[in-house]
């Protein structure tokens, strides 16, 4: 995730630009948490069918975000504004400040000047909320191998 976000989050200043690029790199670490917490393989290209929103709640139904008030939020916002740009060529700055400010260490404080520092917390609330994916994802497995191994160590321990 961190070597995607390096490659792939464009060194622009381009606000309208970066919001695209960050939904791109969210959508695709969502993909990736719902293909790592699932039961059975499956294949990226089968989870292209789903909508952004149906993949964030696949995933939450798998717990991402379910502890976490600000986060889930934060994402759907992500996809509102990116909606925004998309499809009507208009971007609300009031809206991509509102999601900044939320994930900030100060909201009373906030202060944003222009769209170079809004592309610079964006880049932050994505590595974020990428790396958030990441560190569950890593737990997750961990769990899963963790109870596996214990499984098999109960099942070659022999009966007295």
């Amino acid at each position: 995730m961190e070597r995607l976000i390096k490659e792939q989050f464009p060194r622009t200043t381009n606000l309208e630009y970066a919001v695209l690029k960050s939904h791109l790199i969210v959508e695709y670490a969502i993909t990736e948490y719902i293909r790592g917490h699932s039961a059975v393989f499956v294949e990226q290209d089968n989870l292209k069918r789903f909508t952004f929103l149906q993949k964030l709640e696949i995933a939450y139904l798998q717990g991402f975000g379910a502890n976490d008030p600000v986060i889930l939020p934060s994402v759907e916002r992500l996809n509102k504004i990116r909606n925004q740009v998309a499809h009507s060529f208009v971007l609300d700055r009031t809206l991509v400040d509102e999601m900044l400010r939320v994930n900030s260490k100060d909201y009373d404080d906030f202060v944003i000047e222009n769209d170079r520092q809004r592309i610079k917390r964006l880049r932050w609330l994505c590595i974020y909320i990428c790396g958030r994916m990441a560190g569950e994802l890593a737990a997750h497995i961990f769990m899963e191998r963790k109870l596996r191994d214990t499984y098999i160590e109960k099942l070659d321990t022999p009966v007295s």
